[in-house]
């Protein structure tokens, strides 16, 4: 459990530097890529991207923090 700690952790601080000035003013240019501004798209997919990651981590940390838990693997039984 503690390793899926310091691994949100670790996630959260490159969310925090990813969308933090040095960064973000590498993308607020007037540069169209798809038809969408290049920081709105950088926005959105390091958005959905970072949720992604997020997810995945919590949900590792509670597959096997189930796993751990005592009175579970009776309550499966009945």
């Amino acid at each position: 459990m503690r390793r899926g700690n310091e691994r949100l952790a670790a996630w959260m601080l490159v969310g925090g530097l990813a969308l933090n000035y040095p960064l973000l003013s590498l993308f607020s240019k007037p540069v169209l890529w798809f038809g969408i501004p290049a920081l709105y798209l950088y926005l959105f997919v390091f958005w959905a991207l970072f949720i992604a990651v997020v997810a995945l981590v919590t949900g590792m940390q509670q597959s096997a923090g189930t796993e751990s838990i005592p009175g579970r693997a009776r309550e499966r039984d009945r």
